[in-house]
């Protein structure tokens, strides 16, 4: 009985020990034949996302997508400045959002904003 459980523990710690050094990596994390989109690729899409979805042409797609990517970013900044208290860092994300929402409100009919400005966001 001693020496089943021994092989027993001694196989399940190889089996446990050898198979955590196949970690999935971000390459293998990509299916054969697809392909990793350019970032021109990705603004192309974008773009015709809120062309698609919001029906508005070329320009006020562009003008979407500046004022989206401009939010992103200051967003993506203030969240790695760890040096802002949570109460300046809340008010910072409520100004953020409030800029956001007016320039929006500047091109964009209300019901046009509904469809891409979430409801927590408005």
């Amino acid at each position: 009985m001693k020496p089943l459980i021994f092989f027993l523990s001694l196989f399940t710690a190889c089996f446990f020990s050898c198979s955590l050094g196949y970690a999935q990596t971000k390459q293998d994390s990509i299916a054969p034949g697809q392909r990793v989109l350019s970032f021109s690729g990705q603004k192309r899409i974008q773009l015709n996302f809120y062309k698609r979805t919001l029906k508005i042409d070329s320009i006020k797609a562009e003008q979407v997508d500046k004022v989206q990517s401009g939010y992103k970013e200051s967003m993506k900044a203030l969240e790695a400045d760890k040096s802002l208290s949570l109460e300046i860092r809340r008010e910072r994300i409520r100004t953020l959002i409030e800029e956001r929402n007016r320039k929006l409100a500047t091109f964009l009919s209300p019901e046009q904003q509904e469809q891409i400005v979430p409801s927590s966001e408005r």
